[in-house]
């Protein structure tokens, strides 16, 4: 069980479900399979002496007192002014589902409190009667609506779990103390299994890995499920656990795959292997990360080449500097992370090649500076947008969580001045976003006091003094969380919502809704969007990344009328940024800010574990829109990334407490890119002046004319240079 600290997570389950639309919340009993109780009358958060809190309403009063002996410490004095269901909360120390694992069917749900309890326990263990456990779960595998809880496909979720109690200092709101339990969605029952035909001449002495299909009764591929494999004939080829099949001896043989208790089988013809020898040929030297390919030829007796025949291949290290740091792929792509020397084996038919490669350090460090700051103490910094504007000169501007967005001269990077500040009726300015004109730009804005919130454009006729020049708030109303100029549309990422708002912005005074799309799963929700080439690029938190046609026209989309291309969501990443890149070389590449939240060993300051974000940098290869795939990987330990920009075969990341990272993209990208000596800087973002203080978040970034600006969360506007800067980019 997991279980944390959270105030600012609680907060956002209560307003907004933790993020997915969907919250609940369930009475706990005295029993650890209660029945269903009514829930006591909800308490408004009060602070110690408002009189309000005191007539706030208790559904036992006696609850409310600590109780000799218990292991309680008396309350404070101000302790009383909390509802009971708040002084109830102090005698929690855990809470758990009953079952422990919530196992539910794809399609099927379960209901809390009838099917599925919360149950607070004491130190003791004992249940906690008269606490309310607020629920709510984000995930593309499950969805809680209503108070059930609902299977959508295959896989693992959390069930996140809170209560309100006094903080330790007994003075202030209620703290939030938040659990979790398993959520397990299984697939619907087997019906029917195949085994897919690897398509290759099986020879004496080959090792081919087989793959199993399962399929529902309705004709749904299951996408987890346990094989048991076996031959007929182990003789001639015997398959282990992992469906990997060793050929023997000549001869035909079947193999069967159960799962569930349903079998498929496939036919499996051996033949001698006419292979006598293997040449191996390719590069013998390399940097650590550079993807280099080896080619591989069987020939018979008469030195002819035996085609259609599968290549297994392995590498070692040679001498004991290089250690396990390399990698060879099945198709011939070598990857090394050290320095040394390696052995890399193809065998064919029983027969082996080899190839000695030496792998050099990449040697890619860059001196990174940075030649000036624009300090912001007194509220978060948010994201910002670079530009050159209409009179020649460079500008930042960075929202705020405030009212405010702040404009910037960096014409003179180490000298950022404050040109003015724009003001509206918000509590966050999140985003901003410049059209290529450089005449006008767009703001996010959430938290009005009228709560019209949307987006508001500025006229930039003076770019060092913009001006609100008109809002948008149609299908805005709860906020904008992404905005995006590309050419004469405006892209928006409303708050919380499924949907791409796409808006005709030609005249940017009078703007009009000529498109939306939007997947259609409950509680999904758009984190993020990049445009390239007529391609969008949609981060869709746990339901990951979607390509849509808006322009590009291969798939017949438009902007009015995108269509859906590819998709791609890992089973333990949750999408919050998707950047596009054609490096150099050709390779296209998204660069994808795929977080999770972790409750491991982090403690907070009271002792009780707290919810810390982590996000590593996933890339996928795109050559093919239709079908992206996960090749590397670009990952900060004990850090979160949260925003990305890429230039010249460099990828800046905005690396939250990690500060700005940069890191070599060039050439073909496979493995772990941190490891293979991939990263050229790094500059940490915290400062003692800032809104918080040595605290590095860095959270937005983008490169102009050959410099870096990050905004940092706590302590403003950073300027970078490098020795070696860059071309145009490609951002947000």
């Amino acid at each position: 069980m997991k279980y944390t600290l959270c105030k600012l997570w609680f907060t956002s389950l209560l307003l907004a479900g933790c993020g997915s639309g969907a919250s609940s919340r369930a009475q706990i009993d005295d029993s650890r399979r209660p029945p269903p109780l009514r829930e006591p009358p909800a308490a408004v958060v009060p602070t110690p002496g408002d009189p309000k809190s005191d007539s706030a309403p208790a559904s036992d009063p006696e609850e409310a007192k600590p109780r000799g002996g218990d292991g309680l410490a008396p309350f404070p004095p101000s302790a009383p002014g909390y509802p009971a269901a708040v002084l109830i909360g102090a005698r929690v120390e855990d809470v758990r589902s009953d079952p422990a694992e919530i196992v539910i069917q794809v399609g099927d749900s379960v209901a809390l409190g009838e099917d599925v309890f919360l149950v607070a326990y004491d130190a003791g263990d004992q249940p906690v009667r008269g606490i309310v456990v607020r629920s709510a779960l984000e995930s593309r595998f499950a969805v809680l609506e209503g108070g059930y809880l609902r299977g959508l496909a295959e896989g693992t979720a959390e069930l996140r779990m809170a209560i309100r109690a006094p903080p330790a200092s007994g003075t202030g709101p209620p703290e939030m103390r938040t659990f979790s339990a398993p959520v397990a969605v299984v697939g619907r029952p087997v019906a029917r299994v195949e085994i897919a035909d690897p398509g290759l001449r099986l020879l004496v002495g080959t090792v081919v890995g087989l793959q199993a299909r399962a399929y529902t009764a309705a004709g749904d591929l299951r996408t987890s499920f346990a094989v048991e494999w076996r031959s007929n004939r182990p003789d001639l080829a015997a398959v282990d656990e992992r469906g990997l099949v060793r050929a023997l001896q000549s001869g035909a043989a079947m193999v069967y795959a159960t799962v569930e208790g349903v079998e498929g089988s496939l036919v499996l013809e051996v033949d001698e292997s006419p292979v006598v020898a293997v040449e191996m040929t390719g590069p013998a030297r390399g940097r650590t990360g550079d993807v280099l390919h080896y080619r591989v030829v069987a020939l018979d007796a008469d030195g002819n080449e035996v085609e259609g025949v599968a290549a297994h291949h392995s590498v070692a290290a040679v001498g004991e500097g290089a250690g396990h740091a390399a990698l060879i792929y099945q198709d011939g792509g070598f990857v090394a992370e050290r320095v040394g020397l390696y052995r890399v084996v193809a065998t064919v038919g029983g027969r082996s090649g080899e190839a000695v490669v030496e792998a050099v350090a990449r040697s890619v460090d860059a001196d990174a500076r940075v030649v000036g700051r624009g300090v912001v103490p007194d509220r978060p910094t948010a994201d910002l947008w670079v530009f050159t504007g209409t009179d020649g000169r460079d500008y930042v501007y960075t929202g705020t969580r405030s009212e405010r967005m702040l404009a910037w001269d960096v014409t003179n990077p180490a000298n950022p001045t404050l040109t003015d500040i724009v003001e509206v009726d918000a509590r966050a300015v999140g985003d901003v976003t410049v059209n290529a004109a450089g005449t006008f730009a767009a703001i996010t804005r959430d938290g009005a006091s009228d709560r019209e919130n949307g987006i508001v454009i500025l006229d930039l006729a003076d770019p060092a003094h913009p001006v609100v020049a008109d809002d948008y708030t149609k299908g805005l109303k709860e906020g904008a969380s992404k905005v995006l100029f590309a050419d004469s549309l405006l892209y928006v990422v409303p708050t919380g919502s499924p949907y791409l708002h796409i808006l005709d912005a030609s005249n940017p005074t009078d703007i009009e809704e000529i498109g939306r799309w939007g997947i259609e799963r409950p509680g999904a929700r758009l984190s993020d969007l990049r445009v390239a080439d007529g391609l969008a690029y949609l981060a869709y938190g746990p339901d990951g990344v979607h390509i849509l046609d808006i322009g590009d026209r291969r798939w017949g989309g438009t902007p009015s009328e995108p269509v859906a291309v590819g998709s791609y969501a890992h089973p333990e990443g949750s999408s919050r940024v998707a950047l596009p890149y054609r490096s150099a070389d050709g390779h296209s590449y998204l660069f994808v800010v795929d977080e999770t939240l972790v409750c491991d060993a982090c403690r907070s300051g009271a002792g009780r574990r707290a919810h810390r974000s982590h996000a590593l940098v996933r890339v996928l290869d795109i050559g093919d829109p239709t079908a992206p795939r996960a090749v590397a990987r670009y990952e900060v330990p004990e850090a979160a990334a949260r925003n990305l920009w890429v230039e010249d075969d460099r990828l800046y990341v905005a690396y939250g407490r990690a500060g700005l990272r940069v890191v070599d993209i060039s050439g073909e990208l496979r493995g772990d890119l941190y490891r293979q000596g991939r990263e050229v800087a790094r500059v940490p973002t915290g400062a003692p002046d800032g809104h918080i203080a040595n605290l590095p978040m860095a959270t937005g970034v983008q490169s102009h004319r050959g410099g870096v600006v990050v905004s940092d969360r706590n302590s403003g506007l950073w300027a970078v240079e490098l020795d070696s800067p860059g071309a145009a980019g490609v951002g947000p």
